[in-house]
């Protein structure tokens, strides 16, 4: 079965590095136009699609900025005439020890990883509303079933966005499926900067015994956007190497 998205239009939050931007990239290589959502520059990840022969473009976007995500999602509509499908990627991973976590620092957390998701969803959602075969990718973490010493704020919020996921899921079926990715160790800034051998080794500590790479998600996120996604929808995919079995 192929996965060819060819006259689909995608948009991709978090697509300046990391899952986000192999995701945009591997979307871009099956025909998928994609808009390239992030805080950060997503000018590199808009070059690699188009010397690739891809058709991509970037828009600033601040997920945790109400206006600015509704703003930003109708210029990608306006470019690129629908969204049909809409991967959810924009995520942070700072946190520390419970007893010294203040609230302010928690909210950040929450701010970006589950009111993003809301936000970005919501629009995306808006904007499919009238398709028939919408997709909302969303990436998650392994994190939301096993938990995590010393990362409650994330911990918190990537089960929270499972929640999301099951609730849109059954609110917006049959026109568009609603799935999220629950990815384990990826070696991507967000898990390498800091990374200590101690962690390594923890990380490592898995069935497969290694660190994932971006690729290896954003071909399961292709999956779910095309045809061998057709008949999936509320559900949490783990490709975590082993580290979560359900």
């Amino acid at each position: 079965m192929t996965n060819n998205l060819n006259g689909k239009a995608g948009l991709v939050t978090g697509a300046a590095s990391g899952i986000g931007r192999a995701v945009a990239e591997a979307l871009a290589a099956e025909g998928c136009r994609v808009a390239l959502a992030d805080r950060a520059d997503c000018s590199a990840t808009a070059d690699a699609i188009e010397s690739a022969g891809g058709d991509a473009f970037g828009i600033t976007m601040d997920v945790t900025d109400e206006s600015g995500v509704t703003e930003a999602t109708a210029n990608a509509v306006r470019r690129l005439g629908e969204i049909n499908i809409a991967v959810l990627s924009a995520g942070i991973a700072d946190d520390g020890p419970l007893l010294e976590t203040s609230l302010t620092e928690w909210n950040r957390v929450i701010a970006v990883n589950l009111s993003g998701i809301f936000l970005t969803g919501r629009e995306a959602i808006r904007a499919m509303l009238g398709n028939s075969d919408g997709r909302v990718i969303v990436i998650a973490s392994d994190h939301a079933f096993m938990g995590w010493e010393e990362r409650s704020a994330y911990c918190a919020s990537k089960a929270g966005v499972l929640g999301l996921v099951r609730t849109w899921a059954r609110e917006f079926g049959p026109a568009i499926r609603v799935n999220a990715i629950c990815p384990g160790p990826v070696e991507t800034p967000l898990l390498t900067d800091g990374l200590t051998p101690e962690l390594l080794a923890r990380e490592t500590d898995i069935p497969l015994g290694r660190i994932g790479q971006p690729d290896e998600i954003a071909a399961v996120v292709v999956a779910l956007a095309g045809k061998a996604g057709a008949f999936t929808t509320g559900q949490a995919w783990g490709v975590n190497g082993g580290s979560v079995m359900t």
